[in-house]
């Protein structure tokens, strides 16, 4: 066991000094997540290895960290905002391509990571589950067709069907468009130009000021975070505009992100339990026990619910709780307010490297043999946190509590996004009523005594802690579907929870629990002890408060949940759910960090 560890902790060691040897940078910062590749500022976010992976898929999980490290290379992200437009689609095809552009750069230097690339996207053209089916196909057309003509490598598999779609939507000017980029590899903004040209051609691009606005915005809010409190009037009537309160159709029409399936190649079904592995007990937990838990599932929002569908019920949330959508923006912004006061920004000066000090720009012209005219911004405290938040999915939250709930979920992430601080949000619930497949199962065993919990657990992730605010928000929409709520089975819930916050690497950690009742599976209870579930519940909270250092907090709608939790808040209106939910991050966010 120690000489597996010893082996994943010397393959990371290795891969994190190749990244930052390739990206030409010592700011890069690697981490390695539970959840999809990812980059975050200076921040890369690479797969946790296993044996297993490392095994089947080591070129696989190189070429994931070679074409980001090639990013912070060879990519410039000023040049590329100018560039981007109104529609996402368009977004996302800039997106792809641009990634091309720097692969093939790479390549042209390094002889391993076009290998290592180049199988990549033969692995991803066989997979299984790369389908071609809705408006996505365009931006993994552009994606795989322009890596092949900029390189001129061959690709398989899939790739004559993605050739056919962009060789249809280019039609004549398909050679004319990959030579002019081909010319442009080394030039960015060129290359950026060529690619908007024929964007606009198609009718995806859409440029508008909007962008431009809300970036003011943004940044005036940041630079004048010293007197806000004097401007408070004004800015609660810019954060309904902000927050989207007439949600735009174009935001409704963002592709999902490829976050997932299309990175993980023929052996997708099977290490999808390296991505999200089943539900397992600690053995410390009071002999508590299921019966089985093979019909458990971990399950993306995403894949529980198609694409129009997701759609449909993200425009009914909004309009459900559009009245109620302005209070609870305005007190998200003072939220936003309040933390940003409390993260100015601290620089170090006189360094080798960092940002060009412009106070010195004197000295520069009269001394340029000076080493020391560089700046470097400290990092923040809010920066190494996350925040998860785990909701009650059961049937009693029907209505108009799981409405809110989501709609504060939304709205919370966004707003905890803008401040630099990570956020997932999670639910639980089950399969079936009345047992599902594992009561099947114990009865045709004779229906053995004491069996523990017997029912098959669904725990739901609608955004995960790395994911972007806008890639999710539509699948918060999962929860007014019908069938979706059924029972609670709170404890292994929040374990589940507690140990994906465990395995991230932020110092800072939050939970926030909300509910509406005590743990209940008639099937469970009916035969085991009436306080089986209750125990469990118990148990499991005690660890977490005592022996960690997560801070743990629950809301109860309409339930009190003092006497399980330290921390906890019962309200008896739904309504009430925004602003203690808000208060209540903004007290612990602004307290001492629990050691």
């Amino acid at each position: 066991m120690l000489e597996n560890e010893q082996i994943l902790k010397q393959f990371k060691k290795s891969l994190t000094a190749t990244v930052k040897s390739i990206g030409k940078s010592d700011t890069i910062e690697v981490n390695f997540v539970q959840d999809s590749p990812s980059i975050n500022g200076q921040i890369i976010n690479l797969i946790e290895p296993n044996l297993k992976l490392l095994k089947n898929r080591l070129n696989y999980i190189r070429a994931e960290a070679d074409s980001m490290a090639l990013e912070f290379r060879f990519h410039e992200n000023d040049i590329h905002q100018k560039f981007l437009s109104q529609n996402d689609i368009s977004n996302e095809i800039f997106n792809a391509v641009e990634q091309s552009r720097i692969e093939t750069q790479g390549s042209k230097i390094f002889k391993g990571i076009k290998f290592n690339v180049l199988n990549k996207h033969q692995s991803d053209l066989q997979s299984k589950d790369l389908r071609i089916k809705n408006v996505d196909d365009v931006v993994q057309a552009f994606r795989y067709v322009s890596y092949s003509e900029l390189t001129g490598e061959k690709l398989s598999g899939r790739f004559s069907e993605y050739k056919k779609i962009i060789q249809h939507k280019l039609g004549k000017k398909y050679e004319e468009f990959f030579l002019k980029l081909k010319n442009n590899i080394s030039n960015q903004e060129k290359f950026a130009n060529q690619l908007q040209n024929i964007l606009q051609e198609l009718g995806y691009f859409e440029h508008e000021k909007i962008n431009d606005q809300t970036d003011h915005q943004d940044n005036s809010e940041n630079e004048d975070s010293n007197n806000l409190d004097n401007q408070s009037k004004d800015q609660d009537n810019k954060i309904e505009a902000d927050y989207d309160i007439n949600a735009s159709s174009t935001e409704s029409q963002q592709a999902i992100s490829s976050e997932g399936n299309d990175e993980m190649g023929d052996d997708s079904i099977e290490n999808e339990l390296d991505y999200f592995p089943k539900i397992e007990l600690l053995d410390n937990l009071r002999n508590y026990k299921n019966y089985t838990n093979e019909f458990d599932e971990i399950v993306k929002a995403e894949d529980l619910c198609d694409l129009k569908e997701l759609e449909r019920l993200r425009l009914s949330l909004d309009q459900q709780v559009f009245g109620f959508k302005s209070l609870i923006a305005k007190i998200a912004n003072r939220l936003q307010r309040k933390l940003q006061a409390q993260q100015k920004r601290r620089w170090e000066f006189n360094l080798e490297e960092g940002y060009l000090d412009t106070s010195r720009l004197a000295k520069i012209i009269t001394n340029p043999t000076h080493k020391l005219f560089f700046k470097k911004e400290q990092s923040t405290e809010f920066k190494d946190t996350i925040v998860s938040l785990l909701i009650d999915n059961s049937g009693s939250m029907r209505g108009r509590p799981i409405t809110v709930a989501a709609l504060c979920s939304d709205i919370l992430a966004r707003t905890l996004e803008r401040c630099f601080i990570k956020t997932e949000i999670l639910g639980f619930t089950t399969k079936a009523w009345k047992g599902g497949k594992s009561r099947e199962k114990w009865i045709e065993n004779g229906k053995p005594s004491n069996p523990g919990r017997l029912n098959d657990l669904r725990h739901i992730v609608y955004k995960s802690g790395d994911a972007a605010w806008r890639r999710s928000k539509r699948n918060l929409g999962l929860l007014l579907r019908e069938g979706i709520l059924k029972e609670n089975v709170d404890g292994e819930a929040l374990l589940w929870a507690f140990n994906r916050l465990r395995l991230r690497q932020e110092k800072r950690k939050v939970l926030i629990v909300i509910s509406d009742g005590a743990p209940v599976d008639d099937s469970t209870l009916s035969v085991n002890p009436g306080n089986y579930l209750e125990k469990n519940l118990r148990d499991t909270i005690k660890d977490i408060e005592n022996k960690s250092n997560v801070d743990l907090v629950a809301i109860g709608i309409g339930h009190d949940v003092s006497r399980y939790y330290q921390k906890a808040v019962t309200i008896m209106e739904v309504d009430q759910l925004g602003e203690v939910l808000l208060n209540e991050l903004s007290n612990i966010l602004t307290q001492k960090k629990k050691s």
